[in-house]
């Protein structure tokens, strides 16, 4: 188990130029948890005082209104990591993090991370990059918000997800995990019954198809619809 943690953690961009004995001891400091579908990782404005490595599944950093309505900001799969950046700042969760399939992910404490944030300074770079490239995607997400219409916004999430999270099957082809449409629509703005009508019409024009757990995303053809 420990060598299995150990390589997972070494293959995440913030570890990548750890020694072994280093990744070793990091692996053994960490907490293995596991998160059914739904289930809250953890809720914003909780007391901050670790951060997570999924190994498995996939999470996603939404935040609710005051009327209770939800907006995904992100999802993360295996490698990447979240709930660093109330550790920076010291302080509570800026967002919730919720499973949206079954996920088990490795928990690292305050105390380990600052300790190797002081010992390795190129992780605090890294770490920097990364935050740097979430900032991006997210004038990014909030630009297609502002600009395209819903069948663009739709388009471009698909694109994200394949980017991030697909396997590449060849002949332009995508597998990706499929998401509920409830999870589409909050992330891209729009009710469940317009990405219900919408899926179903990029069906019937072949640049998605669905079976069961998978979705299969004819990449080139949605990038023209989310110009």
């Amino acid at each position: 188990m420990c060598a299995a943690l150990t390589d997972l953690i070494g293959k995440a961009s913030l570890f990548g130029e750890l020694e072994p004995q280093e990744l070793e001891a990091l692996a053994r400091a960490a907490e293995r948890q596991e998160f059914q579908r739904d289930e809250v990782v953890f809720a914003a404005h909780e007391p901050a005082d670790s951060f997570y490595v999924v190994a498995s599944g996939r999470v996603k950093v939404c935040v609710s209104s005051a009327g209770g309505k939800e907006l995904i900001l992100a999802t993360l799969g295996p490698g990447q990591f979240f709930g660093e950046m109330a550790l920076l700042d010291d302080a509570t969760r800026s967002a919730s993090v919720v499973a949206q399939l079954a996920t088990v992910a490795y928990r690292i404490r305050r105390a380990d991370f600052e300790r190797l944030l002081e010992q390795h300074p190129t992780i605090a770079r890294k770490l920097l990059r990364e935050l740097s490239l979430r900032l991006r995607r997210s004038n990014a997400q909030m630009e297609s918000l502002a600009t395209l219409d819903v069948v663009g916004r739709l388009a471009r999430y698909f694109i994200n997800l394949a980017k991030q999270h697909g396997q590449i099957l060849g002949n332009g082809w995508v597998a990706v995990r499929r998401p509920t449409h409830q999870d589409i629509a909050n992330t891209i703005g729009t009710s469940r019954e317009t990405v219900t009508r919408l899926m179903n019409d990029l069906e019937q024009r072949g640049l998605v198809v669905n079976e069961g757990k998978m979705s299969y995303l004819k990449e080139s053809v949605l990038s023209e619809a989310a110009e």
